[in-house]
């Protein structure tokens, strides 16, 4: 009896997919134990360009820099930046998507100041996407930060502290972004970010391969701005989303036709893996994430 009949050869290439992205993700999450920086550029791969976000800050005015890096010496300088002044100890995935083409960690991860011996702990997200051959190309990271820290200006008066209601608000929310993406509306995908809204995300605008930084309200209105300019939106699909009460993250697939009419066949598609983190304001404060080459849809 057929009852679940979905193509098993398309069960056995996705599963060999997600298999993969988790296999370099582990590689590579095992290097920084070691703190060890030639090691850790092993595991990336040999070719970028890459997309690394591994020093996320947020100032005592709320504010938050995004700084990105996209060349394998800017990427050595960070690790040994960071692997300089701490330890990674362990990395528990308390939430693990394994995509076909990223690994998605929300995790537990401890770590002490070189030269200390006292460990502490804190949640982390970070996003792994990785090509078909070894190594992954990007690590996009953000580290838990108390809600009421992010954003400049007081906090609102009135503002839940119920996780659950929190988790639906910030769905609410990105419903409103895939909404406004569907729709082409930039104002209406402004409407979503704090005013000190910082993205690195993919650079769909310039073809870049690789990330761009959006500074502000502004930067992301010129960024939209020129997407839909590039590109008619024909469909934006979700394919997974986690909600917690600090983040959301989701896979989205979209489809899209070039308006100069180049590119392979009429549609064009690519998916994007995203997280973004609300301010005090319940708006977006960061967007962090990165996407596939663009494609026949077909």
């Amino acid at each position: 009896m057929r009852v679940i009949d979905t193509d098993p050869a398309l069960l056995r290439e996705s599963a060999r997919a997600a298999v993969h992205a988790a296999e370099e993700t582990w590689i590579h999450v095992e290097a920084e134990y070691s703190g060890n920086v030639p090691k850790l550029l092993e595991t990336l791969t040999t070719e970028g360009p890459y997309g690394y976000t591994i020093i996320p800050q947020v100032r005592p005015d709320g504010s938050v820099v995004l700084p990105i890096e996209t060349t394998r010496e800017g990427i050595r300088k960070a690790y040994e930046f960071v692997r300089g002044a701490s330890d990674l100890l362990s990395s528990e995935p308390l939430v693990e998507i394994r995509g076909t083409w990223y690994s998605f960690h929300e995790a537990f991860a401890r770590g002490r100041l070189k030269g200390s011996d006292v460990a502490g702990g804190r949640e982390t997200l970070a996003l792994f996407p990785v090509s078909t051959s070894k190594g992954i190309t990007g690590e996009l990271v953000w580290a838990r930060v108390p809600r009421s820290n992010l954003g400049c200006g007081p906090e609102p008066a009135v503002a839940s502290t119920d996780p659950i209601t929190l988790r639906r608000e910030i769905i609410a929310l990105h419903d409103r972004y895939l909404g406004a993406l569907r729709a082409a509306d930039v104002e209406g995908i402004l409407n979503v970010m704090n005013d000190g809204v910082q993205a690195a995300v993919r650079d769909y605008v310039n073809d870049t391969g690789t990330l761009v930084s959006l500074d502000g309200k502004e930067a992301h209105r010129a960024y939209y701005r020129s997407l839909f300019e590039k590109y008619e939106v024909r469909g934006v699909e979700l394919l997974d989303r986690v909600a917690q009460d600090w983040y959301v993250f989701a896979e989205l697939r979209l489809t899209a036709r070039r308006r100069d009419g180049s590119g392979a066949g009429d549609s064009l598609a690519f998916h994007t893996a995203e997280f973004f983190v609300p301010a005090k304001d319940g708006r977006f404060i960061a967007r962090i994430g990165h996407g596939t080459d663009p494609a026949a849809a077909a």
